[in-house]
């Protein structure tokens, strides 16, 4: 079967965009390819999508919002670590707009769904082109009236070389300036770079196979052709619960934990008697090594709430409201952890050896993004469970866009630059 006009026509701008990933991207350090290679892309699907009928579905387009601001970012950020983090966030916000850009609802995802989202993406990137580039092999196969016509002069092609070889030699020894002339062309000139250009070939043939994977994938999605509402990706149902008395025994006890910590960091770090009573340097040494340890323990909290509520067999609207009651305390408990984190940091930065480096705001501004998810977290234990992925998506979101914005090479520029004393 002949491949379709708007097949050939996805093909033939994914090799536009193949070529023109050699163009900006090869050879060059990441930075305003970046956002050039983006909007083009957007700029190929959104047009592809206008002529072959796709209706884009207009409630999932705020990803494009976040998605063009770490392109920029790739540009404007020098820093290592922060492209990094750009390029990535700009290939999952791709991935998971190509997901949903004819269908589904992204709200509607659980956590395991968005590395589940990518997973799919990617992998339809690669078996997608395999049906239209069949076809099109089918198609040149069954054109043997002009491969016929073609092998003769092929076969002329093959009978004129040795000729060529040999007038070539001979007119080389009768003339030496003749010879420099296809020594320049043939000894160097036209080997030297074929390793290089067989290689870049080989990229510019990947990019576009792995770009017209995505469109074909984005532009292929239906609304009815999936009910994501009871077959989100990334569900993972489990065969066994656990009963409402164990996961509130587990609840309590870390309540209760966590309880006898807070009631420390009042007396001794927040009300400052560990500071009145505690040598100087003892009390350095106390402040130093608390933070990234409970900023360790907020996390795994986060997922212990998260965890157990998934896990329990909720039974009753009572037992309902007594796991959230019991995960409350413990959300505000872990605050008062994270709290307790920010400050030790704080104190830390005051004192006489303290050297500044970036790391003390990518631990800010992550303390500050995860006390948001935990109220978060919080609405939605009361209110919509199935609703605390997106928040904890978008607080990831909200909190790479704060780094990119804060700067940390300049802030500590900025710092050192300042007279110390």
């Amino acid at each position: 079967m002949a491949v379709s006009q708007p097949s050939m026509r996805i093909l033939l701008v994914a090799l536009a965009l193949g070529w023109s990933t050699d163009f900006i991207f090869y050879g060059k350090t990441a930075g305003i390819s970046v956002p050039i290679f983006t909007l083009l892309t957007l700029a190929a699907l959104f047009v592809l999508g206008r002529l072959g009928g796709v209706r884009v579905v207009g409630r999932n387009l705020w990803l494009l919002a976040p998605l063009l601001f770490f392109a920029t970012m790739a540009f404007v950020r020098a820093n290592p670590l922060l492209t990094s983090i750009n390029i990535l966030s700009v290939v999952l916000l791709l991935c998971l707009l190509l997901f949903f850009y004819a269908g589904g609802r992204i709200e509607r995802l659980g956590l395991l769904g968005y590395p589940a989202v990518m997973a799919v993406s990617l992998g339809q990137m690669l078996v997608q082109p395999r049906d239209p580039v069949s076809s099109i092999a089918r198609d040149l196969s069954t054109q043997r009236e002009r491969v016929r016509l073609a092998t003769p002069l092929v076969g002329g092609l093959l009978l004129a070389l040795p000729v060529l070889a040999l007038f070539t030699i001979l007119l080389s020894s009768a003339d030496s300036i003749f010879a420099g002339l296809v020594g320049g062309l043939f000894q160097l000139n036209l080997l030297i770079g074929l390793p290089e250009t067989l290689w870049r070939q080989a990229i510019i043939l990947a990019a576009t196979w792995i770009i017209a994977g995505g469109l074909f994938f984005a532009l292929s999605r239906r609304p009815e052709h999936e009910d994501i509402r009871s077959n989100p990706p990334g569900v993972w149902t489990l065969n066994r619960s656990a009963g409402f008395i164990e996961v509130a025994t587990v609840m309590v006890l870390v309540d209760l934990l966590f309880a006898v910590f807070a009631w420390i960091q009042f007396t001794y770090l927040f009300f400052g008697q560990a500071a009145w009573t505690m040598q100087y340097e003892v009390y350095r040494e106390y402040v130093r090594r608390g933070f990234g340890e409970l900023l360790v323990v907020a996390v795994l909290t986060m997922f212990l709430i998260v965890g157990l509520r998934w896990v329990a067999r909720k039974e009753t609207a009572k037992e309902v409201r007594y796991l959230n009651l019991l995960s409350t305390i413990m959300i505000g408990l872990t605050l008062v952890i994270l709290v307790s984190a920010f400050q030790r940091m704080l104190v830390w930065e005051s004192v006489q050896f303290y050297i500044n480096t970036p790391t003390r705001l990518y631990v800010r501004a992550f303390i500050a993004w995860l006390g948001l998810l935990f109220g978060w977290l919080l609405f939605a234990l009361w209110s919509r469970q199935d609703r605390f992925a997106i928040g904890a998506f978008v607080a990831a979101i909200g909190f790479f866009v704060t780094m990119n914005l804060v700067n940390p090479d300049a802030d500590v520029a900025t710092y050192k630059s300042r007279p110390q004393g």
